[in-house]
């Protein structure tokens, strides 16, 4: 299979080059060279996707599949509709956030999604959106480009939950690792038995390399762990002598806690009900399998340890600072 990557160098597009290559497929990757280094037994060809006389060094390319974990609805649209005519299958990564209910209302799907419009110039969005809104509005607008460009029996729509694994840009999960490895009292947020839903960018690879048509949800199934399971795992894997301290939702709340950012993984139950209630269904019909989350949190404490100079943490999830940690601890003690 002839394979086109547009990125290739970071998480997940890099997952799904790097598997179709140990897969046997014939990749090409499509970036500007500056982020991450090439794909062993990739093709790299540069260019910026901005630039449309970069863009047009891929006309006329067969591809029996083109991966994208595009943002912006101009710049994905500008790709379906150069592709389409020589390129057999489209998958696009989307977001869970393509819905305006997730995670506030009880069932987020009831809403639908976002009217996101495929011919959206730049980063433009309409009036009144805020917090994650632009970003699903802007989703949901690239999907329909791709649909509109390939149709949907040739695309793969994956509104991914939760992206976790080796190389994780968001540092969510690398966040908790990196904090249970250093032991002692640690803050656990919620209770043990909250669910959590996550999904290794390696099966998304594998599940996009299938090129399954429709939309799928992708993440966890339902019943994958429990938050406590999540922490135990990641004190095994690290060898650490963590003590977690669980600290229930509303604590957490009156100590103003950003839920997300400052403890990653966590939102309150109460505001976010529909957080982990993901509808994979559909996905694992078609195909979706995950690995076990002690295989992720492994090869990603391996991945974490192997960085010169050590793991930092993301601007988008810095986590607890220790005093702060520190100082909510005491306070739900006393």
């Amino acid at each position: 299979m002839d394979v086109l990557v547009l990125g290739g160098t970071v998480f997940l597009s890099r997952a799904v080059a790097e598997l179709a290559v140990a897969s046997g497929h014939n990749v090409t990757t499509f970036n500007r060279g500056r982020t991450g280094s090439p794909v062993a037994g990739a093709r790299a060809i540069t260019g910026d996707r901005t630039r449309p006389e970069e863009l047009a060094q891929l006309a006329g390319m067969a591809f029996d599949l083109v991966f994208d974990t595009g943002y912006l609805p101009e710049l994905v649209n500008a790709a379906a509709r150069l592709l389409e005519p020589s390129a057999a299958h489209y998958a696009f990564t989307s977001s869970i956030n393509a819905y305006p209910g997730w995670p506030e209302a009880a069932d987020y799907h009831a809403g639908g999604v976002y009217d996101g419009d495929p011919d959206a110039v730049g980063e433009q969005v309409p009036d009144g959106l805020d917090g994650a809104g632009p970003y699903g509005w802007r989703k949901v607008g690239a999907e329909r480009a791709v649909l509109r460009a390939f149709g949907p029996d040739r695309t793969s729509i994956l509104r991914a939950g939760l992206i976790v694994g080796p190389r994780d840009a968001s540092g969510r999960l690398p966040w908790w690792l990196d904090r249970i490895a250093r032991g002692g009292e640690i803050l656990a947020p919620g209770e043990p038995t909250d669910p959590v839903r996550l999904i290794d960018a390696r099966d998304i690879a594998e599940f996009a390399l299938t090129r399954p048509p429709g939309t799928f949800e992708v993440t966890g199934p339902v019943g994958q762990a429990t938050r406590g399971e999540l922490f135990e795992q990641a004190r095994s894997v690290t060898g650490s002598d963590a003590e977690f301290v669980w600290v229930p939702d509303e604590v957490l709340d009156s100590a103003a806690i950003e839920g997300w950012t400052e403890l990653p993984l966590w939102l309150p139950a109460a505001a976010a009900p529909s957080a982990w209630r993901h509808d994979t269904t559909t996905a694992e019909a078609a195909g979706l399998r995950t690995r076990p989350l002690g295989q992720t949190l492994a090869d990603t404490w391996a991945w974490m340890s192997s960085i010169e100079g050590g793991w930092q943490p993301s601007e988008g999830a810095p986590g607890l600072t220790p005093a702060r940690e520190r100082q909510v601890l005491a306070d739900y003690r006393s």
